[in-house]
């Protein structure tokens, strides 16, 4: 299924029950993340599109591809945000520390949250022609990751829900944000 290029804003969306939705890890990161702290204001205004979102019954995707970006860059923030005092040297060390039990807990909490609230979704990685994605990759311009998600949101008819520019100029319907997508 081709889909043409819209970018829409999320706080004034509607809605419709025929939409079916893939949410970008920064989105759970937002609602569920350690960055929504930071980020009070993209917060609440993902957490209230989520809201409207789940009164209206619309289907929510997850792949494992964002599932894992969830779980990894959710760790990453919390050792990247450690004072350097404390901080180990390497990652792998403060993940294998006690002091990450509790931060793995809340990770998996939050997973299962996100699992309990959308559909698993396979991404076709059989069937995506790799080349033009790893030409695109190449170039250094182009995160593989995201092109894998745009990629399924192609073939599966999905409307992408996600605050980074990085999918500036894909050929997918996008609901967002942020100021830089919606130029």
């Amino acid at each position: 299924m081709r889909m043409s290029k819209q970018v829409y804003r999320i706080e004034s969306y509607t809605f419709s029950e025929t939409d079916a939705l893939l949410f970008d890890a920064n989105i759970w990161l937002y609602i569920y993340g350690p960055q929504r702290q930071l980020y009070p204001r993209l917060r609440s205004t993902y957490t209230l599109a989520f809201r409207r979102i789940r009164s209206a019954n619309i289907r929510v995707f997850i792949d494992v591809l964002v599932l894992s970006e969830f779980i990894n860059a959710y760790s990453r923030f919390v050792y990247n945000n450690l004072p350097s005092a404390t901080k180990p040297a390497e990652f792998k060390t403060f993940r294998n520390s006690a002091d990450f039990k509790p931060i793995a807990e809340d990770i998996a909490k939050y997973s299962r949250r996100i699992l309990e609230k959308a559909e698993r979704i396979e991404t076709g990685f059989e069937s995506v022609d790799l080349l033009p994605i790893m030409s695109d990759y190449a170039t250094g311009e182009k995160d593989f990751n995201d092109q894998i998600l745009a990629q399924l949101c192609r073939t599966k008819g999905l409307k992408l829900v996600t605050h980074d520019a990085d999918f500036q100029g894909e050929d997918l319907t996008i609901i967002t944000g942020n100021p830089q997508l919606l130029r």
